[in-house]
């Protein structure tokens, strides 16, 4: 379908529905490619214009999130070759593996893991908790969370990476127990 003659405030309204349907697992998929919360983040907005731009292309019926998954996949690589920012990158054999084996029609996440992961972060200490929180509250960065804090960022780094750490492992453990 084309959206020659649509009123205009329809074709956003379909988009902003299909964008937000997959926005969880298009997100996760970005996350695996660059593997830094603010860079996800970064390529996701990147990744949400090109596909405002080429919404027209898109045909109404097939799947969105399919292709805005090759959307992705396009816009996460050439932000690796260009940003290596990081120390450690993938190399584009492993992006591509990530990409071909990525499933959009199949949550990133099941629902025993998003289960086991709910539970996983009652457990935390509040104050751990409430890291997990900031971090990944929209609009907030790891510098803006160190400044509030009075941390380095080196700090809020490790201190993150350790909750994960610690919720990796919780969920890890939860679903081995429900498995028997």
């Amino acid at each position: 379908m084309t959206w020659a003659g649509e009123a205009d405030s329809e074709r956003v309204q379909v988009f902003g529905e299909l964008l937000a349907e997959c926005h969880r697992d298009l997100f996760g998929f970005i996350y695996s490619m660059v593997q830094h919360h603010s860079d996800a983040e970064d390529v996701y907005q990147q990744v949400a214009l090109v596909l405002w731009r080429k919404f027209d292309e898109f045909e109404l019926g097939t799947n969105f999130a399919a292709w805005a998954t090759k959307v992705a996949h396009l816009t996460a690589r050439d932000f690796i070759r260009t940003r290596r920012r990081h120390a450690v990158a993938f190399s584009d054999e492993v992006l591509e593996a990530i990409a071909a084996t990525y499933n959009p029609g199949k949550a990133w996440r099941s629902d025993d893991t998003s289960d086991a992961l709910s539970v996983c972060l009652k457990k935390l200490p509040p104050k751990d908790r409430a890291l997990v929180e900031q971090c990944y509250s929209p609009g907030r960065d790891y510098n803006q969370i160190a400044e509030q804090q009075g941390r380095t960022i080196g700090a809020i780094y490790q201190a993150i990476s350790r909750v994960r750490k610690s919720l990796y492992h919780c969920v890890k453990r939860t679903l081995a127990q429900e498995a028997f």
